[in-house]
Formats: C-alpha cells, sequence, structure tokens
C-alpha cells in the first residue's frame, strides 16, 4: 500500500465521511456554523442542497457533532416513507409507545404531548433529514403539519433537511407552497474550484501524516477538478488512484502521466460514449458500490488493489454521467429504468396505447420526472416508466416518459394526456406499444453501436 511511501499514519482519501478530514474552507465551515445558529435561534425548517458527493452526509454528521447535549436528535436516512409511515417512525425513534392500530391523530397527539415535555425541561427535538429529495409531496406536507407543532415563542420539532438539486426543483411546485413559505434558512454546498481542490488535497494529505513539500500543485489540481466537477467524492477517488498509480512507478511526485488510463483524454474520447456503454456500466457501478461500501467499513489498510479496467470504467461511468449533467448513481437508476420499460413493453398487446412524451436532455428529464412522480398518486407511479430516445445524437443522450393510462375511451385517453402534459411541461401523443417497440430498435442501444465505433 501506498501509505508507508509517502510516510502515512492513515489512508486519506477514504470516501467515507470522517470529520477528523473535514475541511473547513470552501464556505464548508460557515455553512455548519450558520446551521448551528439558526437551530439554536428556534428556525422550524432549514434545506440544505447540493450535487451528488459535494459533502452533504459529512456537513450533516458535523452538525450532529455539535449539537448541544439538550437536542434530541432524529436521523432519518430513507424519507421515502409515507405520511403514516414517517410519523410513526419519527415516534418510534423518540421512544413513544405506538401500537398497530394507531391512526395520525392519535400519533400526532402522543408526539405532541412529549414534545411539550421536553420543552418544559429545556430538551428540543431536531430532525436531520437525509436524501430529502427523494421524499413525495404527501411526505413534504406531513412534516409542514409537524411544524406546526409549537408554543406561543418557539417551535416544538425543527428539522433540517438535507437533498440533491432535485430538492429544489420540488419546492418549486406549486403544490408544496405552503412548506416552503416555512423554510426559515437554505444552504447551497457549491463544488470545490482549482485553488480549493489543490488546498483540499493537501490538508488531507496533512491530516493523513504527510510532512514533505505540497505533493498536490495547482496544475494537477485542475485536471483533477475537470475530472470530477470539484466534488469532494469523486475527489477523493481519483486522488486515491493517483497515489497508487505513483506508488506503483516508485514517484515521490506527482505527473501529469499518472493521469493516464484513469479519466478520458479528450472531449473527442467523452463525445463517441453512447448509452450501450452506459448501460454495460451498470453492473460495474453495483460491484463498485458494494466495495466502497465494504472499504468504509473497514480501517485496515490493504494491499490488494482492485483491476486497473475496474477502475477506468468506474471512472468512465463517472465522467458519462459528468457529460450527461446527473450523478453516477444517477444514470445508472435510469438505465436500469429503461430495461425494465422494454420488460414492461414485451408483456403488453401491441395495440395497447400509451402516452409518449418528447425527448429532452438527461439533466432536463431527471428533474421533469421527479415532478410528474410527485404529481401522481402513488397507485400511477408504477406505471410511469422512462426510455432513452432512438433519434438523439449519442453524445448527448435524451429521454422520454412513457406512462401506461390503462385507458381505451378517447376522452379519458386524451385527459390523462393533457395531465401528463401539464405536470410535465412537454409536449405527448398518443402512441402504441408497437411503435415504441419500433423505436427502441432503432436506438444505437439496439444496433449494437459502442464507444470508439
Amino acid at each position: 500500500m501506498y501509505c508507508s511511501f509517502f510516510g502515512l499514519k492513515k489512508l486519506p482519501f477514504k470516501i467515507s465521511p470522517d470529520l477528523t478530514f473535514f475541511y473547513k474552507q470552501a464556505a464548508r465551515d460557515e455553512i455548519a456554523q450558520a446551521l448551528l445558529f439558526s437551530i439554536q435561534r428556534g428556525d422550524g425548517i432549514i434545506t440544505v442542497t447540493g450535487e451528488v458527493g459535494v459533502g452533504k452526509t459529512t456537513l450533516l454528521r458535523l452538525l450532529s457533532d455539535r449539537l448541544p447535549a439538550n437536542y434530541i436528535q432524529v436521523y432519518i436516512s430513507s424519507p421515502t416513507l409515507s405520511d403514516k409511515a414517517l410519523l410513526t417512525f419519527i415516534c418510534t425513534e423518540l421512544s413513544i409507545p405506538v401500537n398497530p392500530e394507531d391512526g395520525k391523530p392519535e400519533l400526532m397527539t402522543r408526539l405532541n404531548r412529549f414534545l411539550i415535555d421536553e420543552y418544559r425541561q429545556n430538551r428540543r427535538v431536531v430532525m436531520l433529514i437525509d436524501e430529502a429529495q427523494a421524499m413525495t409531496l404527501d411526505a413534504l406536507e406531513e412534516l409542514r403539519l409537524l411544524g406546526n407543532l409549537e408554543t406561543e415563542e418557539d417551535k416544538l420539532l425543527q428539522m433540517v433537511l438535507f437533498g440533491q438539486p432535485e430538492l429544489d426543483v420540488t419546492l418549486q411546485d406549486s403544490r408544496v407552497r405552503p412548506f416552503k413559505d416555512r423554510v426559515a434558512n437554505h444552504f447551497t454546498i457549491q463544488p470545490l474550484d482549482d485553488d480549493e481542490v489543490m488546498h483540499y488535497l493537501n490538508y488531507r494529505m496533512r491530516v493523513a501524516g504527510y510532512m514533505q513539500a505540497d505533493l498536490f500543485s495547482l496544475s494537477i489540481a485542475k485536471r483533477i477538478r475537470q475530472a470530477t466537477g470539484g466534488l469532494p467524492r469523486s475527489i477523493n477517488l481519483l486522488a486515491d488512484k493517483l497515489l497508487m498509480v505513483a506508488f506503483s512507478k516508485g514517484d515521490a511526485r506527482l505527473k501529469a502521466s499518472h493521469f493516464k488510463g484513469l479519466v478520458p483524454t479528450s472531449n473527442k474520447t467523452r463525445s463517441r460514449l453512447t448509452w450501450g456503454l452506459v448501460a454495460s456500466f451498470m453492473v460495474v457501478a453495483v460491484v463498485a458500490v458494494l466495495w466502497f461500501a465494504d472499504k468504509a467499513n473497514s480501517d485496515i489498510p490493504t494491499d490488494t488493489a482492485e483491476p486497473e479496467d475496474w477502475w477506468q470504467a468506474t471512472q468512465q461511468l463517472a465522467d458519462t454521467a459528468a457529460h450527461f449533467g446527473v450523478s453516477s448513481q444517477r444514470l445508472v437508476q435510469l438505465t436500469d429504468m429503461d430495461r425494465e420499460t422494454r420488460r414492461f413493453l414485451r408483456t403488453q398487446s401491441a395495440s395497447k396505447p400509451l402516452i409518449l412524451v418528447s425527448a429532452m436532455p438527461l439533466r432536463r428529464f431527471d428533474n421533469v420526472y421527479s415532478n410528474v412522480l410527485n404529481g401522481l398518486d402513488v397507485a400511477n407511479r408504477a406505471h410511469l416508466f422512462a426510455v432513452v430516445d432512438a433519434q438523439s445524437d449519442p453524445s448527448d443522450i435524451q429521454f422520454r416518459l412513457l406512462y401506461d393510462p390503462r385507458a381505451e375511451a378517447g376522452s379519458v385517453l386524451r385527459n390523462k394526456q393533457i395531465d401528463l402534459q401539464t405536470l410535465s411541461g412537454a409536449e405527448s401523443r398518443i402512441v402504441s406499444v408497437s411503435s415504441v417497440a419500433e423505436m427502441i430498435a432503432r436506438s444505437p442501444k439496439e444496433r449494437g453501436v459502442s464507444a470508439g465505433s
């Protein structure tokens, strides 16, 4: 392992949140202090947004660590619960008795009584919600109602929502305006610029025990920022690999040549990526998630490195995702959704009517999909699909929404089409299963086009 080669006491670029490596610059510490002040001031609802890998979870853990002892914390990591399930979870976390037959009124009454008792003893309750962009409109409305629990002077229940930029998009929906109006403070965590990347990397090296002159120069940091978009998690992954390459070559200084094979060498390479290549990375990405999760749970260094082709595929996936304007995780999810759409079509009658929305770039599609999903009833969400557009340029893959209206009558079908257009803000048309299948058959993926073709 490279630790002894560089004189390090521990690995400097693990991706698991570690507060000993917390980087205070780039407004990180200012946001943490502002969050703490906002909570202690008694603000009811606070939101924090940022791209995947920008450091939201680390900031959440830092805030949790800094909260005074008189704050009772409720941590919610999977906010995709229904409104009642969310209320039940909160009560359970606070050790409030819950019976299976309890309805929302009973749960709300017990929670209110508990909060008042804690308030009288100068104890406060704050909820820290991670991945808040996944919350449904119903769940956000439930949070708004919980925010109404208050005394004449103070909120009884405070909450901080950490989420991806999709949360900002959701809060633009007129249906959650009452919730948005109650947001007392909003913070956005920005990616690092070139100088910040350089200072961030060298800072982590120092914390890990590095004693020599700064290892990461500005020129090296610029290349890392360009490859990662300035997102700390991606920066850590690439920096770790660079140290591995330097170690394997016996180089005590980082060089431009160490990037070879780790990031694409030109925009031309990037432009030739196709959806078929993206789909082929899905299994690799899943393996990557499992591998990194195992690493995050272990502090024991290992001398066994993963295969170089595994790393190159993972890096290419990240680069492809950055090119299309979404996270790697979201790109994998969209790929899986496209596969599910194909399976669905194979089980349907060729003449069955469907509603197909016009194609749009992935960045816009992801926001539109979230809006439409939140606008549908729970029972209808399972009938919303995503499919890659066959006519789009492989360097700028576009997606379409596909909806199964489960209706044959002209008026009902037309009304559902209008509803979908209203939710998506995009044009749509009524098509048959066979026409969608033909469209897919014309896609680059089906023609066998791949990177480098």
